[in-house]
């Protein structure tokens, strides 16, 4: 997957139109966007519309931040005859509440996803100021991660069950401009998506049957690889899979199955091997940035961030300083 820079992203306002324009404005940019809608909106409402977006496209992915005002979006039958591409749309609801009919009815609170199906219809109701993410996911990839994607599609992903809250609250963070700047990969940070769908979709019982015994010796040999590589800065689950001759779904459904993913277990492994050199006296000639060099972080910042997320402390701390 090619990386994305700043000048990828694309931005879109209804402010660059006169207020008597802006619906209007939305109403066409909705009709040819990620996936076809129409819209409508009370009359009076119209003259204080306002929304707003940004957006990437990554690969398999593509990502936007949308917010504005109250308004009722829809597909039906001349939306869907140019859907183009079959498609899925994780959507993570970030303030108010709204409702969506898409095979079913859900009604999302902040913090709550949602998964649909650019096969079928929708109404979307937002009846006050709205702000979401929205990851646009290509069929092909999502059933590498999830093999029966409808076990999740047009259910509420509750922002307080398990794998919901780490799927949304890691989503919530993927601006576009968050991939630009990320410290790691921008391949593994759409991979840890693909993962989290998968262990979202185990949590809603979608985990097919499996031979733990094979599982569990495939898991070992992943963990003996990433142990052995998790030096190599911009390591992801592609080279790891490579190295193993497994293809690279085989390795996430590997890890999924015992409630784990590439991204933990790599930042787990680093952590654990930086602490340990840290505490020990014959690393003590070494500085924290030669450290997090050897260990995969880069540098004393990542490696500083890092370790206070997992144990509370700092590399000075660590060192008894």
């Amino acid at each position: 997957m090619q990386a994305i820079t700043t000048d990828d992203i694309l931005t879109w306002s209804t402010s660059e139109v006169p207020a008597s324009q802006r619906f209007d404005y939305f109403a066409d940019a909705l009709s040819s966007a990620l996936v076809p809608m129409g819209v409508e909106i009370e009359t009076p409402s119209r003259d204080g519309f306002h929304a707003e977006m940004t957006l990437a496209e990554l690969g398999p992915m593509a990502i936007s931040r949308q917010s504005g005002s109250a308004h009722c979006s829809y597909r039906r039958a001349p939306e869907l005859s140019r859907s183009g591409e079959h498609s899925f749309h994780l959507i993570i609801n970030l303030v108010s509440s709204w409702t969506l009919a898409h095979r079913g009815e859900v009604r999302l609170a902040p913090g709550d996803a949602v998964l649909a199906d650019s096969s079928f219809g929708h109404e979307l109701h937002m009846p006050g100021r709205y702000e979401c993410m929205h990851l646009k996911l290509s069929g092909d990839w999502l059933r590498r991660w999830v093999r029966d994607p409808s076990v999740l599609v047009g259910r509420r992903i509750a922002a307080d069950s398990s794998w919901g809250r780490a799927l949304t609250s890691f989503a919530s963070q993927l601006t576009p401009q968050f991939f630009v700047d990320s410290p790691l990969p921008q391949g593994l940070l759409v991979d840890q998506i693909g993962a989290l769908l998968a262990l979202v979709a185990s949590e809603f019982g979608a985990a097919p049957k499996k031979d733990c015994t094979s599982d569990a010796a495939l898991r070992e040999r992943i963990q003996a690889c990433i142990l052995e590589r998790c030096a190599e800065p911009g390591l992801c689950a592609g080279q790891v899979a490579e190295s193993l001759g497994i293809p690279d779904d085989v390795l996430h459904r590997t890890l999924s199955a015992v409630g784990e993913s590439f991204g933990e277990l790599l930042a787990a492994t680093r952590t654990g091997i930086a602490s340990r050199m840290l505490g020990s006296s014959i690393f003590k000639r070494l500085s924290v940035d030669e450290i997090a060099r050897r260990t995969g972080f880069g540098d004393s910042q990542h490696l500083e961030l890092t370790l206070r997320s997992r144990t509370g402390r700092t590399p000075w701390q660590l060192r008894g300083h």
